[in-house]
């Protein structure tokens, strides 16, 4: 996620540390929507997600650019948006419950490559030839994580988390094109905003009343999500992506941990080597990327 807010300050340490803040929220959320889904619909813990995340992001952005900070004369390039993020949102939380956390966010954090690969046509940004070695060798990385040939695989949920990696990378893409005219604020409540209402439309057949804490927890992942978009936010105004995109991995490990200590997932040898070239190959990517500015 990229700030097109002004005012930026170089204070690299505030923004790895907002950052690795922000990566770590985001993976006890995705933990805690891993849970919830035993009993709850996608579309319940989105809507309760967004309505919590809705009301605080419109009195900052009110505050910080009043009613200016509202309007915006790209209204398809913002729906085009919400849709990537929605449907990357109910891909991946689907494929939570049909395989492992560790799994799916190591393959979920493949977007970056995909978005490498996507850039030339998308957006007129060509890949170097390093980078296009990088990227192969990442894509066998994701194929150890998948594990194809094992007992363990799960076609479905597997085909739907790579649908959420594309739609994740797509995400990133559009985002990019509109940073130049619309606010991460703006993009992030009308996304929201747009998730509250679709979802809300099939509250009355989805619905089930919450019981005992379940009510804290669902409305813990909005304020748990709020705090970890707001963190992402204001870390990019004190450092540039190149410094903090790598941090952004953190979560795969947090993912592995917490998907041991809360599922009991225990992930294979060659699942971990699969891993490690994921995060090498994206760190890979981001140097080279780097290099060319």
């Amino acid at each position: 996620m990229v700030s097109a807010v002004p005012g930026h300050q170089h204070h690299p340490l505030t923004g790895i540390l907002l950052t690795l803040i922000a990566m770590s929220l985001f993976s006890c959320q995705d933990a805690l929507i891993k849970h919830l889904l035993a009993n709850y619909s996608v579309f319940q813990i989105l809507f309760m997600r967004s309505f919590v995340i809705v009301i605080p992001l419109s009195c900052i952005l009110f505050y910080r650019f009043g009613t200016q900070g509202f309007r915006t004369h790209r209204v398809l390039d913002h729906f085009k948006r919400v849709t990537f993020n929605l449907l990357a949102f109910l891909s991946f939380y689907f494929s939570l419950t049909r395989i492992d956390l560790g799994q799916a966010t190591a393959i979920a954090m493949s977007a970056p490559l995909i978005t490498t690969v996507l850039s030339g046509p998308l957006l007129g940004e060509r890949a170097t030839g390093r980078q296009k070695s990088i990227v192969a060798v990442g894509f066998i990385g994701v194929l150890l994580v998948i594990q194809p040939f094992t007992g363990s695989f799960d076609s479905m949920g597997i085909v739907a988390v790579m649908i959420g990696a594309l739609m994740f990378s797509l995400l990133v893409i559009q985002t990019r094109k509109m940073t130049q005219t619309e606010s991460t604020e703006l993009m992030v409540i009308f996304a929201a905003l747009t998730i509250l209402c679709l979802s809300g439309v099939l509250m009355p057949v989805l619905w089930v009343t919450p019981v005992g804490q379940d009510w804290f927890l669902l409305f813990g992942v909005g304020f748990i999500s709020l705090f970890a978009q707001l963190s992402i936010v204001h870390a990019y105004r004190f450092a540039p992506v190149y410094i903090l995109a790598p941090f952004e991995y953190v979560t795969i490990p947090w993912a592995l941990f917490l998907g041991w200590a809360i599922f009991a997932e225990s992930p294979t040898v060659i699942m971990l080597f699969g891993v490690a070239i994921i995060i090498a190959c994206g760190l890979g990517v981001i140097h080279t990327e780097h290099r060319k500015v």
